[in-house]
């Protein structure tokens, strides 16, 4: 893994960033402010239930590259560059994408089948839930040397804008969450697998 010379950041990190970055600056230009409707972020990807049901599969992994708000979008950055860089840094970049892609979709696909009320979701939290989980169970396996703290503090802050900004997706974060740990787990376990 070369990182990136001008970034100094490892490169699927880095590409995330860019891509996020560009789908939100072209909504924003799209939209002409930086609040984006929910119906224009349907319409260049987002998710709802009956879009999903209808066979717009691909909408489990778009939503996750878009964003409603410039605080939205800086949010989800912040943790995909606190949780993205030592993952991708540890796993490679090729799996650090495997893992991030994969967290997008299992947390979307929680939110589509948990939430009962109507909703357009989008956002990278899903996927910046799940390298917040895959840490989580490395930690738990003493491969990564992080304190409890970290963990406190980091899930601590998750359920708290949870719980007093409203709108957030939980079910969305709950599924990365749990998806990435596994998506790591099964990582560990072919690596072990491939050593032994």
């Amino acid at each position: 893994m070369r990182e990136n010379e001008t970034t100094g950041m490892p490169p699927a990190t880095d590409a995330a960033l860019a891509v996020i970055t560009i789908a939100y600056v072209a909504l924003a230009y799209t939209q002409g402010g930086l609040d984006i409707a929910p119906e224009t972020v349907l319409d260049w990807g987002g998710i709802v239930p009956l879009k999903w049901l209808d066979g717009e599969y691909w909408r489990l992994l778009t939503a996750g590259f878009l964003h409603f708000s410039l605080m939205h979008i800086m949010a989800n950055a912040i943790c995909l560059l606190a949780w993205g860089v030592p993952l991708e840094r540890l796993f490679g970049s090729v799996r650090l994408a495997i893992l991030l892609l994969g967290s997008i979709i299992t947390g979307s696909l929680a939110s589509v089948l948990m939430r009962q009320e109507p909703f357009v979701g989008a956002g990278a939290s899903g996927g910046t839930s799940g390298l917040l989980g895959a840490l989580f169970l490395l930690w738990l396996c003493r491969v990564i040397p992080l304190p409890a703290s970290f963990f406190v503090i980091n899930i601590g802050l998750n359920v708290a804008i949870t719980l007093f900004v409203p709108g957030i997706d939980w079910q969305a974060h709950l599924g990365g969450f749990v998806g990435g740990a596994a998506i790591a787990g099964l990582m560990l376990l072919a690596a072990r697998g491939t050593r032994g």
